[in-house]
């Protein structure tokens, strides 16, 4: 892609990202929601740049948005229900790491969109993060506080 087009994909994410976040846009915050925006697209785009890394997404892949808001209930329910009592009675989470097998037959510039957005995806939720994916294969580490459901991370690495 070239540069223009990305910064302007960029530039719209972030804007929009960022007006979801305010309650009642002002005009104000709207000029600065922009700014902000195009400020992180460049820096976005140039470090991708910088970095050498090449992505190419799978349309497929935004249905993950799909399941993110269902996840993120799910999660904060089982956190709120199980974890949180037992943090308040002074007692271990209970977390754990898991590994994940990404798939092995991808092309590298796809396995590295796959890292990006998974990284972002798995994270989103209250109950896990993504502690490392390693750009050669390995599996991804997975910290999980509670039991939380296997869907959202069998999507990511399917």
């Amino acid at each position: 892609m070239s540069l223009l087009p990305e910064l302007a994909v960029w530039w719209i994410a972030l804007t929009a990202g960022w007006i979801a976040t305010v309650s009642t846009p002002s005009p104000a915050e709207l000029l600065v929601g922009a700014a902000c925006g195009l400020a992180s697209a460049v820096v976005a785009s140039t470090s991708r740049r910088a970095l050498g890394q090449c992505w190419r997404p799978d349309a497929r892949w935004l249905a993950w948005l799909g399941q993110l808001p269902a996840a993120v209930l799910v999660d904060t329910v089982r956190l709120l229900t199980r974890v949180t009592p037992r943090l308040l009675a002074g007692k271990e989470a209970g977390g754990r790491l898991v590994r994940l097998a990404p798939p092995s037959d991808e092309p590298p510039d796809r396995a590295s969109f796959r890292r990006a957005w998974g990284t972002f995806v798995l994270s989103a939720t209250p109950a896990s993060v993504v502690v490392d994916w390693p750009p050669d294969g390995s599996p991804v580490v997975v910290h999980l506080l509670g039991s939380d459901g296997k869907s959202m991370r069998a999507a990511v690495v399917r």
